[in-house]
């Protein structure tokens, strides 16, 4: 049938149009009387569109779950038996913790519990045997076990041995061992057999002291200090110091009693080095000084009285009551008092004159006599060696040439001794070059200088060094001292003195090193040597006893 084209009634304008863009909608169908239904591609895993049909529970045997269940509870059991410690520290223990906290207020206080139990080891032990894992009591027991080292340290520092020893065990108990424990353990043994060597040490002092022996080498004194060297606080030995110093107060007092300054200064010194804490120890001092005072007033009376006797020519008469007799009183009371010593001198030199003037009388045995005397007062005198070698030469002429009394012809000396006498000169020249002015015997310039002139009693080399050995002595004093070599100085003025009796330098060499020998106490003192500050302080007592700053000295290093 052909299509009829329907044109509009009147011509109009039709505007393009695009249109929806989507895909283009189907109109419903119209209705036909049929059931409707949408079929989809089924999707891989997709699940029916019917409902799942229960699983069928299995049919097996329902005892395997119990024998699971129990065998699960048993494991839990055996697992809580084996970390009980652990599963306890989760769950609160009221006994536990108050016993921990017990333990650290013990341990804080020092309470360790091996005195006066219970302690700090006590409780923590109660608390291991509680929870015997609990880190909290280990570490407690661990700190008591330090706490006991500690404390042995102190114990064997203070050479408390069985307070060591017990504190030791303690710790070894708590610690099973260790490097420190096993070093004080070492150190213990070494303080027992020490111990057993200082209990001999007392026992030999104590011996010292019952024989008397107070000072000195082998002394209950040195045995006592040897103790106290090795243990400061043995208060045995200290004891025994103090005993030693009662027993020199005694003696120190019964000098005085019998006029003996100088041993009772000695004493006292003595007790101020050894105990100067000594409780008699300051009156004694005083007792001293006032006797030394009135001591001293006697002397300078003595002193006094023999210069006037010299003046009045009795030197050796009478017998008790001469010069002589009044300077050796001094010098028994004061070894070292220097204007006794010079008195000594003159007596010597006013004998020499007097054996001079028998010597020109003819009378030889008693000029021999009268130089016999002054040699036990000045044996080393210049003065003395060139008066017997006069006196020989005196005889030698007289015997090889008689004369009138007072014109000695001079005798010739063979030219074979002269050589001698010249050989003897120099080699005195050279024992005075070294300092060998009186030492040794025999080889010393002195007696090589007097066996030169009695063998040559005119030789003037001769003559002349030996008076020039008082000089030389004083030079080698005075280097000596210079150089600070104070022990030589010492014997240098030791020869000088003996070479030149009563000269005024003895006196002022001695103040000197007796100066010296004090600054070197006082530099020992500030460096802290007390041992080799009190050496250099006898010396200086010894020099210079008189010295205001011996006494302070003495008085620092008792302080010290």
């Amino acid at each position: 049938m052909p299509i009829r084209e329907v044109r509009p009634a009147a011509p109009t304008r039709i505007e393009p149009s695009l249109g929806p863009l989507d895909a283009p909608r189907r109109a419903p169908p119209a209705p036909d009387g049929l059931p409707h239904f949408r079929a989809e591609p089924r999707l891989p895993g997709a699940g029916a569109t019917r409902p799942a049909r229960a699983p069928q529970r299995p049919r097996g045997k329902p005892w395997l779950r119990w024998l699971l269940l129990a065998m699960l509870l048993l494991l839990g059991l055996l697992l809580i038996a084996q970390h009980r410690a652990w599963f306890a520290q989760l769950l609160p223990s009221p006994q536990l913790d108050h016993l921990l906290d017990q333990g650290d207020r013990a341990l804080a206080q020092g309470h360790l519990g091996d005195r006066h139990p219970p302690g700090a080891r006590q409780f923590y032990q109660h608390a291991a045997q509680i929870s015997g894992d609990n880190s909290r009591a280990l570490a407690g027991l661990q700190a008591v076990g330090q706490a006991e080292l500690m404390r042995a340290k102190a114990a064997l520092a203070e050479h408390r041995l069985a307070a060591a020893d017990v504190a030791l065990k303690q710790a070894y108990a708590l610690l099973g061992g260790g490097t420190e424990l096993t070093t004080l353990q070492q150190q213990l043994a070494r303080q027992r057999a020490q111990g057993v060597r200082l209990a001999d040490l007392v026992a030999q002092a104590q011996q010292a002291y019952a024989t008397g022996r107070l000072t000195g080498a082998g002394s209950a004194a040195g045995w006592y200090l040897q103790v106290l060297q090795a243990d400061p606080g043995n208060a045995v030995a200290r004891h025994g110091l103090d005993q030693v110093a009662s027993a020199l107060a005694r003696q120190a007092r019964q000098a005085l009693a019998s006029g003996d300054i100088n041993g009772a200064r000695r004493q006292v010194q003595q007790i101020a080095t050894l105990m100067p804490s000594q409780a008699d120890l300051p009156a004694l001092q005083a007792e001293l000084a006032s006797s030394a005072r009135a001591a001293q007033q006697a002397l300078t009376q003595k002193l006094a009285a023999a210069a006037s006797l010299i003046a009045a020519g009795h030197i050796t008469t009478p017998a008790g009551a001469s010069a002589l007799d009044l300077y050796q009183q001094v010098l028994q009371a004061d070894p070292g008092n220097s204007v006794a010593q010079a008195g000594l001198a003159h007596v010597a030199t006013a004998l020499m004159v007097q054996a001079h003037a028998q010597a020109d009388a003819g009378d030889f045995g008693a000029a021999r006599q009268l130089l016999d005397q002054a040699a036990t007062l000045t044996p080393h005198s210049v003065e003395l060696a060139a008066a017997r070698a006069r006196l020989a030469h005196a005889r030698a002429q007289a015997s090889a040439q008689p004369a009138q009394p007072g014109r000695l012809a001079p005798a010739a000396v063979p030219p074979a001794q002269r050589q001698q006498a010249l050989a003897l000169v120099q080699r005195a020249q050279a024992a005075a070059a070294r300092g060998d002015f009186l030492l040794p015997p025999g080889a010393s310039a002195f007696d090589l200088y007097r066996q030169a002139l009695n063998l040559d009693g005119t030789s003037h080399a001769a003559r002349a060094g030996l008076q020039a050995l008082p000089q030389l002595a004083a030079n080698a004093t005075a280097q000596a001292l210079h150089d600070g070599q104070l022990e030589r100085a010492a014997v240098m003025l030791q020869n000088y003195a003996q070479l030149a009796p009563g000269s005024a330098g003895v006196a002022r060499f001695q103040h000197a090193l007796g100066t010296a020998w004090l600054d070197l106490a006082n530099r020992d003192l500030a460096r802290g040597d007390h041992a080799a500050a009190r050496s250099a302080l006898a010396q200086a007592q010894r020099w210079a006893p008189d010295d205001a700053r011996v006494q302070a000295l003495t008085q620092g290093l008792g302080g010290g």
